[in-house]
């Protein structure tokens, strides 16, 4: 590999998944990384007031981050891009007329996340510092595989948060993996390392044992961005942590990058399993995750959890299709279901309440089913 003229290169925040966006860059040799600030008020409103008024709220808050990105000294801006079941495959072209009407200069890198392998693999070979194909599926089989535990620190992070005994034990050790994964050499170190995570957290945190039996499990499913970007959910992992239930993501970004299970004929992912347990509902997929959400509600019913919550930005069509149809399927698998629309006018105090009130009527069902 040899050196290379690059500029600043930035991205969106991405919640966690932010490590994920830096670990790729890193694995193809990039130095001259800007990792993104975490979204805030003033970044939403910025978005919102470039933005189309009807358009989704992801679009406005990733379009925030690079004006801010932008006014810092960012000259290359990566976004996922491409022929998506979703309008999030054309943001960029919007926000690159936006942008250059503002009057800056950049370079849009939109990385086609639903190509085929191939062209993928060029398209993060064209933004490496001088990578050959081989070293580029390299860089990309490291990161999905560092994708994997990424995840599964979140799982156990929305786990250990909700019955710790020390406060804030959870938060520490879930930024101190998450960074070692990012820095971590070598794919048997990295191995060694992903197996010990669940005995690392049980041995570090100390756990309300009582607790542990007693918590309800609630899943949060919706569209992937809203989903998982704390800043956009208005951090609805941590106050259902702080109402003492165990939550866990049901949509997840290995089931776009993590072509090493994709394509093991011999292992079903969870995603795959969401399809097809919803197709007497949703036959085909109608765009974003509405297919994996409604066969959600059949899973976590039969993994005996307790509820989902469904998330979902103002405006997305294919995610109005899912709350359309789950009440009905919330019924027949007797499974409880919330669906809350976000965008940059959700008001914290009533979506608390509303979280509250889902949790009071878990809580009370349960007891009627122990009667």
């Amino acid at each position: 590999m040899t050196g290379g003229i690059k500029l600043p290169i930035t991205y969106p925040h991405f919640g966690s998944l932010t490590y994920v966006f830096e670990i790729i860059l890193r694995e193809l040799g990039r130095t001259d990384i800007m990792l993104p600030k975490k979204p805030s008020k003033k970044t939403s409103e910025l978005g919102s007031r470039y933005s189309p008024e009807f358009v989704c709220t992801p679009f406005k808050l990733t379009l925030g981050t690079f004006i801010e990105m932008l006014n810092l000294g960012a000259d290359e801006l990566g976004i996922g891009g491409g022929n998506m079941y979703c309008r999030f495959g054309l943001y960029w072209p919007v926000q690159e007329l936006i942008l250059e009407d503002l009057g800056f200069e950049f370079k849009f890198i939109p990385i086609p996340i639903y190509d085929k392998p191939l062209g993928l693999v060029r398209s993060l070979q064209a933004e490496s510092n001088n990578c050959t194909v081989w070293e580029t599926i390299k860089a990309f089989r490291t990161t999905w595989i560092k994708t994997r535990y990424i995840e599964l620190v979140d799982e156990l992070h929305f786990k250990y948060r909700t019955l710790e005994l020390e406060k804030n034990q959870a938060d520490r050790l879930a930024e101190e993996t998450h960074r070692k994964i990012v820095e971590i050499k070598g794919l048997r170190n990295l191995r060694e390392y992903g197996k010990k995570l669940p005995e690392l957290f049980d041995k570090t945190i100390e756990i309300d044992k009582k607790k542990e039996k007693e918590a309800l499990k609630i899943g949060v499913c919706g569209e992937i961005y809203v989903a998982l970007e704390p800043a956009l959910n208005l951090d609805i992992h941590r106050k259902l942590n702080d109402l003492g239930v165990i939550t866990k993501n049901c949509v997840s970004f290995g089931m776009l990058i993590d072509f090493g299970r994709k394509i093991n004929p011999f292992k079903t992912l969870p995603y795959q399993k969401a399809r097809k347990v919803a197709k007497p509902y949703i036959g085909q997929r109608c765009g974003g995750e509405a297919q994996e959400n409604i066969g959600d509600i059949i899973l976590y019913k039969k993994k005996r959890w307790d509820g989902l919550v469904h998330l979902y930005p103002f405006t997305c069509m294919p995610e109005i299709i899912t709350r359309s149809i789950a009440p009905q399927v919330s019924r027949e698998y007797e499974l409880p279901f919330l669906s809350l629309v976000i965008d940059e006018h959700t008001a914290e105090a009533g979506y608390q309440t509303r979280l509250e009130a889902f949790v009071d009527l878990l809580n009370r069902k349960r007891e009627k089913m122990v009667v």
